[in-house]
Formats: structure tokens, C-alpha cells, sequence
């Protein structure tokens, strides 16, 4: 955490006099979760049955995923849908006046956060001494832990208070935008996760494995993609993406095998081959160990 008691001292003295905006957390429905716009910016904690939704946000809109949702589909600019499912952690940043369009086929739980361009700035003059910021979207499914430990703070007081206090949740949205400026803002750079895979690497290696899926897979191929050593890419990947490269491709293999058994009468034994399993044997342990059901279960309740 930087610096809480600055933040608060400076909203205790009251030196932001723009107001607050109404207008600021409109994209998201009303009915989605409770909500505080501060003089900062805003928060809503979303709980939302499946949906789809096209947002163009007119603030920069960052969201923070509470809990792991499945076969999440997005993209920006009205460009192709990308295929992820979204993890306990991941972050997602949807600058303003960009145009992007969701489709969630299970619940969703996330907080959304709303800073408007003027206040990212501002930040970036007063804290970090820059003039100017480059706020572009990441991956889909990149894993933040700071993050999600700030929504959960966001989370926790927009919902199970039954009235939010604007102060703390005005300096939680401070920390948030700075956090942003500090991990994913730049001037004119590539973008990366701090420490992670830049972006186009990021997206390089995820489509290596998504394709690759029944063929065996080394970290010496992965860390040859993204141009970098073995050791170098374990600790870039794992940044990126908030878990190792094999639980990360035995998550989308799991996921894969799970489509499959819904949607095809392929039989298992087929299934466990072309999702990238030895045997018919290995993914029943590996989804019993992971997913507390078997290939069995999941074919006979379709």
C-alpha cells in the first residue's frame, strides 16, 4: 500500500473542489451492485447473472475479477472476440471512449473501477512527474495481485456496509490509479506487466498454447517464442499470466476437455487425446484433483 495516510490527509483538507460526477458509472447498469462515485472517480461491486454487453465507457474503466468465471468472450474496437476464461485476479482495462463488447456465459463477480482521463492525469503530474500517460488495453487474463487485493478493499465497502464511507473508498480509488499509472501507463512505450511479457509476447505465447493444446509443449519452445531464456520466461510468464506455464496450459487443456464432453459425443478416450492428456485415466485424476468431477459426470449431466 503507498502512502494511505498522504491520501487521506490531502481528502481530509479537501483540496479536490471539481465535485463528483453522476454520470461517471452509467455504463454499468444500476442493478449490477452497489456503487460510490467519489470526487476521485468510482467503484461498483458487480455480482451479474450470464450477459453479454457493449460498453464505451467515457472514463477510463478498469475491472478486477473476484471470482473465476468460464469461456469468457471480448474484444475491443468491434474487432474478433478472444476466447479466455477469466481468473480470480484478473484485471482488465477499458480506456475511455474505446468501444468493447463482452460475453459472459456463467455468473460474474468483479469490481469496476471509473477514473475519468483528467483525474489519471493529475495523478500522473502530482505523484509521478509526468506530463502525459498511454493507457492501453492488456491481455485478457492477466493476474494482478495488487489489484484484486484493492478490490477486495473496494468490495468489501461498497457491500457489506450499508453505507459506503466516500472518504476510504474515495483513497482506495487513489491507490488504484496510481498502482494503474505505476504497472501499465506509459509514454509512448510497449506495455507490459511489470516484471511480465509484453503484450504482444503475452498474446503470442497464449495462441502458441491454445493451438498446440494435444502436443507436448516445453518451456525451452515457450521461452524460444518470446525471445528470452528458460529461467527469464518462467518468472515474465508467471507475472503475466498469475500462475506457472504448465497449471496455465493444464487450466485451458481442463477447459477444453470440458467443451468437448458437452458439446460433441466424441468418446472420452478422444477427448483426453486431442485436449492433450496421455490417457483416459490421466484426465479423469487430473479433473477429479482439480475440478472435484470426472469426464463421466460432466458427459452424464449435459
Amino acid at each position: 500500500m503507498d502512502h494511505p495516510a498522504k491520501f487521506l490527509n490531502q481528502l481530509k483538507a479537501g483540496i479536490y473542489s471539481k465535485g463528483r460526477d453522476p454520470r461517471l458509472l452509467d455504463a454499468i447498469p444500476q442493478e449490477a451492485g452497489p456503487r460510490r462515485i467519489t470526487f476521485r472517480g468510482g467503484a461498483v461491486h458487480c455480482v451479474r447473472p450470464p450477459h453479454s454487453e457493449v460498453l464505451r465507457p467515457t472514463s477510463h474503466l478498469v475491472s478486477v475479477t473476484l471470482a473465476p468465471t468460464r469461456d469468457m468472450e471480448a474484444g475491443y474496437g468491434g474487432g474478433r472476440l478472444q476466447k479466455f476464461d477469466a481468473l480470480r485476479g484478473m484485471i482488465e482495462i477499458n480506456p475511455a471512449n474505446l468501444e468493447s463488447t463482452w460475453h459472459s456465459p456463467d455468473a460474474a463477480n468483479y469490481v469496476h473501477i471509473a477514473l475519468p482521463p483528467q483525474t489519471l492525469l493529475e495523478l500522473a503530474e502530482q505523484e509521478l512527474d509526468r506530463g502525459s500517460i498511454d493507457l492501453q488495453p492488456i491481455p485478457f487474463g492477466t493476474v494482478d495481485r495488487k489489484a484484486l487485493y484493492l478490490a477486495q478493499m473496494l468490495k468489501a465497502e461498497l457491500s457489506e456496509r450499508e453505507a459506503a464511507n466516500e472518504l476510504y473508498v474515495d483513497s482506495l480509488i487513489t491507490l488504484f490509479g496510481i498502482h494503474l499509472l505505476r504497472t501499465y501507463a506509459s509514454s509512448g512505450k510497449a506495455l507490459k506487466v511489470k516484471g511480465g511479457l509484453p503484450p504482444h509476447k503475452a498474446r503470442r505465447v497464449r495462441d502458441y498454447l491454445q493451438e498446440n493444446l494435444s502436443r507436448k509443449v516445453s518451456v525451452v519452445d515457450l521461452a524460444t517464442l518470446c525471445e528470452l531464456s528458460p529461467g527469464r520466461f518462467i518468472k515474465a510468464f508467471s507475472t503475466s499470466f498469475g500462475q506457472s506455464p504448465h497449471q496455465y496450459l493444464l487450466h485451458l487443456r481442463l477447459s477444453a476437455a470440458e467443451l468437448m464432453l458437452v458439446g460433441s459425443d466424441l468418446a472420452i478416450t478422444e477427448v483426453a487425446h486431442l485436449s492433450g492428456f496421455s490417457s483416459q485415466s490421466h484426465l479423469t485424476a487430473t479433473m477429479r484433483r482439480y475440478k472435484n468431477t470426472t469426464p463421466a459426470q460432466i458427459r452424464a449431466s449435459r
